[in-house]
């Protein structure tokens, strides 16, 4: 077979959303990008509705949503326990996106930046000199293969890794992510067949149309259903989501329960489904010539899965980074970006991946627990939607002692892991600003035991 070859100065693989502003932001700092795609590049990334938040989009240097692609803005949120037992009702900080236009938006600005976008590329092979990404070869549409070098390639093929996966420098770092780390989830818009019985569902939650109820701890500690049902009672938004493990389900079939469930629920109108890793960002996310960007590197909060926001800032930051380097694919001006990355925004999400593992471990009891206790307040609560550290008051503090000291059991359970939160904070200060393994892999292990992965 042919082999047509060119080089350029940066090649990121995968168009969604997290690649697309990847190659956006280092387009618009004078180099040469070529984006590559699998699909067509319209169908590049998620192509459903997602929660996102404004102040991380002007954090990655990316316009907030406007117009239709800003389905709903923040509503009302009511978070109940499993069997709808009363919780908390808050306003979300979060904001209803389409994702579809969000990765065209996105795509048009790589676009109008000078980015070349390669879609349907397929059957992607790397190409090593040394430990060094040189090139990357792909079948084009026509059946042909096409060489790609370049100084520096991103991944941003989501949990698979496309690149990642064939790196022998990341593949110590960057272990597959499976079973507990993985949530499986289904996000849909639905017609509603029966507009009394939505509203008698409104009714038993002491919801009003427009609003959002949540049920926690559904099936098992992590896991969610998420009703908004639209103000004119003629269609409804739902988001459920489980751990990938085959214990609780998955997500599609926790629709089909649902919708046994809420009969009134009717037809979908658009939607997907997908599986998202779990984890804190792996501890090492670049090698001599490749940087991984969004789930590929992990960037995602563990405790509810959402990455769009952290992918879109790792993207910035990097081409940030890369900037000014004679060779973007150098390996200390690469760590610059990974260290950046995890010192601002490590801790929080280290911290939210230790306590979606005691969610995991507490389980669907745990979470009625956590609800009829009252745990589950509108300060952590909203710093959870809001992918923030919770920084409750005195008086909360003291409100908090007294409810745990209630209940003994919890209390052995949550505090160690509050301590521990906090210390990924300060930890993630830590994370070393030089290309140096050695302390890496201390800064590692301490993370690890953190997360209870490793002895003390």
């Amino acid at each position: 077979m042919t082999v047509t070859g060119e080089s350029t100065d940066v090649v990121v693989v995968g168009a969604g959303t997290a690649g697309a502003n990847a190659a956006y932001q280092i387009a618009r700092q004078g180099r040469q990008v070529v984006l590559v795609e699998r699909r067509p590049a319209d169908d590049g990334g998620a192509q459903w509705n997602n929660g996102t938040l404004d102040w991380q989009f002007e954090r990655a240097d990316v316009a907030p949503p406007t117009g239709a692609e800003r389905v709903a803005e923040h509503g009302v949120t009511h978070i109940v326990g499993p069997e709808g037992q009363p919780g908390v009702t808050l306003v979300s900080p979060t904001v209803t996106t389409d994702m579809a236009l969000l990765g065209r938006r996105l795509r048009t600005l790589a676009l109008d930046a000078g980015v070349t976008i390669l879609d349907r590329a397929e059957h992607l092979s790397a190409e090593y000199r040394g430990t060094r990404l040189a090139s990357i070869e792909v079948t084009t549409p026509e059946g042909s293969r096409r060489r790609l070098a370049a100084s520096l390639f991103v991944d941003a093929t989501g949990r698979r890794g496309v690149l990642r996966s064939q790196s022998p420098v990341l593949q110590p770092w960057c272990p597959t992510v499976r079973g507990q780390e993985l949530c499986s989830a289904a996000d849909v818009h639905l017609e509603i067949t029966d507009g009394a019985g939505a509203g008698r569902f409104l009714e038993a939650h002491h919801a009003s149309p427009g609003e959002t109820v949540t049920a926690v701890g559904v099936n098992g500690g992590f896991s969610t259903v998420a009703i908004t049902v639209g103000e004119d009672l003629d269609h409804a938004r739902v988001l459920v989501g489980c751990l990938a493990t085959g214990r609780h389900g998955t997500g599609p079939r926790m629709l089909g329960e649902l919708r046994d469930r809420e009969p009134w629920l009717g037809p979908t109108i658009s939607g997907g489904f997908g599986v998202i890793p779990l984890r804190r960002p792996y501890a090492r996310f670049t090698a001599p010539g490749l940087a991984l960007v969004g789930d590929a590197a992990c960037q995602v909060f563990p405790a509810h899965g959402s990455g769009i926001g952290t992918g879109l800032i790792a993207g910035t930051t990097l081409a940030r980074f890369v900037a000014g380097l004679e060779d973007p694919g150098d390996e200390h001006g690469l760590w610059n970006y990974q260290a950046q990355f995890q010192r601002e925004l490590g801790g929080v999400l280290l911290a939210s991946d230790i306590f979606r593992r005691l969610s995991t471990e507490m389980g669907s009891d745990g979470a009625r627990t956590l609800i009829s206790a009252g745990l589950i307040n509108e300060t952590n609560a909203r710093a959870g939607l809001d992918q923030r550290w919770p920084e409750p008051s005195a008086t909360e503090l003291v409100d908090m002692a007294g409810r745990l000291s209630r209940h003994p059991g919890l209390a052995r359970r949550m505090l160690p892991r509050l301590v521990r939160g906090q210390m990924a904070g300060r930890l993630a200060q830590r994370y070393p600003v030089r290309v140096d393994l050695e302390a890496l892999d201390r800064w590692d292990r301490t993370a690890r035991r953190l997360l209870g992965t490793l002895p003390n």
